[in-house]
């Protein structure tokens, strides 16, 4: 079975405390073969074992990448400039209803570089 990238956001105020970021939503990355949704909880499983359970009503959005010899792919525009119009629709983004998940799907990037790209033109503050 191949190994796929998962991403995870974690919803405000849910999830471990030292992961807390001011009441908003975490992501949090790892890799995974498979999900199970057993009850109320995500079991990743890796390599026949449970690697990380996360309880259903903490997840605000659910990322799956991957290829079929487990290579985890990155987005197509990873690593690419921001044009200033990318710029202009992720500032209405992240003052909407979206999360980074889904922000981060449209501009075909990671959360992390969304995020990052956020920070920079000062509409969130950096984590401390």
């Amino acid at each position: 079975m191949s190994v796929n990238q998962i991403e995870l956001e974690l919803a405000a105020n849910s999830g471990p405390a030292w992961l807390a970021v001011e009441g908003a939503p975490v992501t949090v990355s790892f890799p995974a073969e498979a999900v199970r949704f057993e009850g109320e909880e995500l079991r990743f499983v890796t390599g026949g074992d449970v690697v990380r359970t996360v309880p259903r009503n903490e997840v605000a959005a659910l990322s799956w990448r991957g290829t079929a010899r487990g290579k985890p792919t990155p987005p197509r525009n990873a690593g690419v400039a921001w044009t200033d119009e990318e710029r202009e629709q992720l500032a209405a983004e992240v003052h909407g209803e979206l999360s980074w998940a889904e922000i981060g799907r449209r501009h075909e990037r990671s959360v992390a570089g969304v995020r990052l790209e956020a920070e920079k033109l000062g509409l969130i503050e950096a984590p401390k």
